[in-house]
């Protein structure tokens, strides 16, 4: 359903907002929320994509406001995505006072209705409302409110709830090498979806790859995992063929791809242990990694 979609993006909201701040050599990744290309029963309405925000120098709130605006415009089509804002509009101009960030389009915003500019609405509200001191997003048009809309809107406002939607946010905790080669821990939280699977949401995080400076990608590049299940307490790790033998030719260091792969997926509440699979068969090595019995962190 269409919900669903906006009820993932505004717990994703909730806990950007909560690590915008950065720790240590975290990078601060603010995330743009942009409409899906196509709509799909059951599938999300928005979508993001993270961008590096710690680089970004303001310190005036407007400006950085001003800022997200640009980026979510794409008029230089640098990002990858299809604007929610019309082609054509322009930021007039924004003012931010007490939490409430007030952003003045030209017209062209007014060709939006119905849907569409709910979802505009949105995607403004959840992108812009990331940066610190802004709670609440007023939009206007050539300085007039829009028709029906006189009140700003917040991250609650785009929360559509409904008893077949459930998103639950996951505490994990990812491991990546660092320059030495050894793993360091990063927490997360993962959006899952009721009747996901979480391990596969592990290994999808994973191969993403870390958000802390200084870190590096566990799982090789071109690597992938053909499948994940759970058998009771244990994690079955499936690899195909082809996958299988790059990794026990290549120079990947197989003991730290395994340790951070069960680390991964144990820290995940009711996995104990891991088994790793070659085409749904057991093996008795990953090179020099012994992989015959399911193993524990």
């Amino acid at each position: 359903m269409r919900k669903k979609g906006l009820l993932c993006a505004c717990i994703l909201l909730a806990l950007l907002l909560t690590g915008c701040a950065k720790e240590g050599q975290e990078t601060f990744q603010l995330r743009l929320f942009y409409p899906a290309s196509e709509f799909e029963a059951g599938g999300d309405v928005l979508h993001s994509q993270a961008v590096d925000w710690s680089k970004e120098d303001s310190k005036d709130t407007a400006e950085q406001v001003e800022k997200v605006i640009e980026l979510l415009l794409n008029n230089d089509k640098v990002l990858d995505f299809t604007s929610p804002i019309p082609q054509g509009t322009k930021l007039l101009n924004c003012k931010v006072s007490g939490g409430e960030a007030v952003v003045n389009f030209s017209s062209n915003y007014g060709r939006l209705s119905g849907f569409d500019l709910t979802v505009a609405n949105y995607c403004i509200t959840l992108s812009a409302s990331q940066i610190p001191g802004v709670r609440r997003i007023h939009i206007l048009i050539d300085g007039e409110s829009l028709s029906g809309q006189d009140d700003a809107l917040s991250t609650g406002d785009v929360l559509l709830t409904s008893s077949e939607d459930v998103v639950k946010a996951v505490p994990v905790v990812l491991y990546f090498p660092d320059s030495t080669g050894e793993l360091q821990p990063e927490k997360r939280e993962l959006l899952i979806y009721e009747g996901e699977n979480h391990c596969q949401r592990v290994l999808e995080a994973l191969t993403e790859g870390p958000n802390t400076e200084g870190l590096y990608a566990l799982v090789p590049e071109g690597i992938h995992i053909a499948g994940v299940w759970m058998d009771g307490d244990i994690c079955c790790l499936n690899f195909s063929l082809t996958d299988y033998r790059a990794l026990c030719e290549s120079t990947v260091d197989q003991g730290m791809l395994v340790e951070g792969l069960v680390k991964s997926l144990c820290s995940l509440k009711g996995v104990e242990r891991v088994q790793f699979m070659v085409n749904g068969a057991y093996r008795t090595r990953l090179g020099v990694v012994d992989i015959e019995n399911p193993i524990r962190p």
